[in-house]
């Protein structure tokens, strides 16, 4: 019987044509060492323990140390600044006049001088400086990392006798005469003639405090007091774990 039905563009069936072949998962031998495995995620962790990342370990070091011979107390950076800058008027006292008699300057010179330190009118500021050297640490301990944290007199007025020839010769010659004793530093410079005298202008450093700083610019200082208990600032609630 003929009939009229007409196929077009009829294509063979293909059974599942839309599942793709999977690779082979290569199988783990239990045999095979670990070393030999991807370490993709183990090499992107991070040790705990790694020196770089530990901040402040010259700090933490110091602090153990110290903490089993005395108190230790946290303090802020308005109490710090305060106290450190007492500090330094008692360390002046203790060691300054000393040093000036040492230096051949009258002791009516000096008086002049400590008159402008009584007076607090003087610029004074806080700040790091270098490396602290064995020779300059004075804590019972000494833990190399740390740096000098210095209170500094500026711009202190000084007149001194022509027959000084020991500062003046060197003021000639290089223009400035710096003195450095214990944990004070002397710097004398700008000699102008005043009367029977030479008037100079006077920096004052002193070692104060011993600081470090970490990766993110971060401070901690430690100092000790008069009563000697030892005071420590962070610029952050730090964990130094004390």
């Amino acid at each position: 019987m003929a009939t009229n039905l007409r196929v077009r563009g009829t294509q063979a069936y293909q059974p599942y044509r839309e599942v793709e072949p999977v690779p082979p998962y290569p199988r783990i031998n239990p045999q095979q060492s670990r070393d030999e495995y991807p370490q993709q995620q183990s090499e992107q962790r991070v040790d705990k323990t790694d020196p770089v990342r530990r901040r402040f370990r010259a700090m933490r070091k110091l602090i153990d140390e110290l903490k089993e011979k005395t108190g230790l107390a946290r303090v802020d950076y308005s109490t710090a600044e305060k106290e450190l800058n007492n500090l330094g008027f008692l360390i002046a006292e203790a060691e300054l006049i000393e040093r000036l008699l040492e230096l051949k300057i009258s002791r009516q010179e000096i008086d002049e001088l400590v008159q402008q330190l009584s007076s607090r009118s003087v610029s004074s500021k806080l700040e790091a400086g270098h490396n602290l050297s064995e020779s300059d640490n004075f804590f019972p301990v000494f833990v190399a990392g740390l740096s000098e944290y210095n209170l500094h007199f500026q711009n202190l007025q000084i007149k001194i006798s022509h027959k000084n020839d020991k500062i003046i010769e060197k003021l000639e010659t290089s223009g400035r005469f710096i003195s450095e004793k214990n944990r004070l530093k002397l710097d004398f410079c700008s000699a102008t003639p005043s009367g029977d005298r030479l008037s100079l202008q006077l920096d004052i450093s002193l070692l104060v405090a011993v600081s470090e700083v970490d990766e993110a610019s971060r401070r901690v200082i430690l100092y000790q007091r008069p009563d000697k208990s030892y005071a420590l600032y962070a610029d952050k609630q730090i964990d130094l774990s004390i």
